[in-house]
């Protein structure tokens, strides 16, 4: 952490009170005590099954030099320790993380979207850790919780940051843009995921543009073309740049002459502001191409050099359980998908799977969340997907899942080409069944349906 003060002052800037040593300083935050390194603040927070007081002990043994705590009551031996007190930890957490930043001047780069959000950061950290010295949002660390951990990091080294930011409400993007204050933005795309609590994409749309109140004039916004109607009444008074990037001819960064390589990736020449230079993604499918398009949007606009950008889009590595390729004992090929799923990202993903070179194609499609009056549309879509690209077997997962199998066979897949499993010890068991060497398995459905323990089955 980049603030060379004492506790002391800390608590008083952030309007807490203090009790301890005047003059000890924290180097970083801590939030689980099994995770503190030496010189770590830890934050006290109450979770669901246990309150973060009872742990105090352990973090301070740890190497913290301090903790932030709620009440005095729930510290055994108070008096020995550093403690800054206040009413809300989180809320302290927030402010710190929103101090650190005010304290920095380096572009910040905000990403948010339906899908594609932590691919996106990926490639973009790829591209700028080239030339600049870069933090990033590790995991899926992109909420009100995630995104302060993910800022308190920032020391004075750090040239640039690229945070995601998740939400699944209004509101949401706002609170996060408060503590970041992003100078660059992307949103990847408008989907249907959080249609249940948001109601329709254009509520969805207003609620990613939020970013766009946070950007400074001399900012600039990356945008899906394809999202052009749903975010241009959002734009009226946005004063920064406007990129859009797309496989549209009248997108301003667009990708031509594509090659799809499988599991290698993908071949294509990038065109944005009259420049022409030929491209190698290092990870397959067109989504990725289009993550890569906001990526080399968001570089350029920086200044950073083609070489240093076609660098980073040939190395980059993704978070885990994102077309994560792996393969068994017996030569079947998976790609684990399984870290969540909507239309969108499956239908892209489904695409994907019709690249990759293999004996037979399948399909393992489980429910997917908080598609709202897109429920059922959005399922059997799915399935007429899979029928297109021709999959040689369909395994529908779960309840909604039924959908996506119906959707199949009403689209003309052959009934004997679909199965449906009620859950993932039953697929794994069908699959194990099924599976030859040299098959390619494709498995996605959103976080709650864990389908991540059907790969773990199959790489036994």
């Amino acid at each position: 952490m980049m603030l060379d003060i004492s506790l002391q002052n800390l608590a008083k800037i952030l309007g807490a009170g203090y009790q301890g040593n005047s003059e000890v300083k924290a180097s970083g935050v801590a939030i689980d005590s099994r995770r503190v390194q030496k010189g770590d603040l830890f934050f006290a927070l109450p979770g669901e099954k246990v309150d973060g007081h009872e742990f105090i002990d352990e973090a301070l043994a740890k190497g913290a030099v301090g903790a932030v705590i709620s009440d005095v009551n729930l510290v055994k031996a108070p008096e020995d320790k550093n403690l800054i007190i206040c009413r809300n930890p989180l809320k302290l957490l927030q402010d710190l993380a929103k101090l650190v930043r005010q304290n920095t001047n380096i572009p910040v780069v905000a990403i948010t979207g339906s899908t594609g959000k932590t691919t996106t950061k990926d490639l973009i950290f790829s591209i700028l850790s080239q030339t600049y010295n870069c933090l990033k949002t590790e995991g899926n660390y992109n909420n009100e919780l995630g995104l302060p951990l993910t800022l308190c990091k920032l020391n004075r080294e750090h040239e640039a940051a690229v945070l995601e930011m998740g939400m699944r409400g209004l509101g949401q993007i706002s609170f996060l843009c408060e503590i970041a204050q992003p100078t660059l933005g992307v949103i990847t795309n408008i989907g249907q995921v959080h249609a249940e609590l948001l109601g329709s994409q254009e509520k969805i749309a207003q609620a990613k543009a939020e970013l766009l109140e946070y950007l400074p004039p001399q900012g600039t916004v990356v945008l899906n073309i394809d999202a052009q109607s749903l975010l241009k009444p959002w734009l009226k008074n946005f004063q920064g740049q406007v990129l859009w990037f797309g496989l549209r001819e009248e997108a301003d960064i667009r990708a031509k002459n594509i090659q799809y390589l499988g599991e290698e990736g993908s071949k294509f020449t990038v065109i944005i502001n009259e420049e022409e230079e030929e491209i190698t993604v290092n990870i397959p499918g067109e989504h990725n191409i289009l993550n890569a398009l906001a990526g080399i949007g968001i570089a350029r606009t920086l200044g950073v050099g083609w070489e240093h950008i076609k660098r980073g889009l040939r190395q980059a590595q993704l978070t885990g359980m994102r077309l994560e390729i792996l393969e068994n004992d017996i030569g079947v090929k998976i790609l684990n998908d399984t870290y969540n799923a909507n239309p969108t990202s499956m239908a892209a993903s489904l695409k994907t799977l019709a690249h990759f070179s293999g004996t037979r194609k399948i399909a393992v499609l489980g429910d997917m969340y908080e598609l709202g009056i897109y429920e059922e549309e959005g399922h059997k879509l799915m399935g007429q997907i899979a029928c297109r690209e021709k999959v040689d077997l369909l395994v529908a997962v779960g309840n909604l899942g039924k959908l996506i199998g119906q959707g199949a066979i009403e689209a003309g897949l052959d009934p004997q080409k679909v199965v449906f499993a009620a859950n993932n010890e039953d697929t794994a068991r069908i699959l194990k069944g099924y599976l030859n060497k040299g098959d390619v398995v494709l498995v996605k459905g959103s976080r709650g349906m864990q389908m991540e323990e059907i790969v773990n089955e199959l790489m036994r």
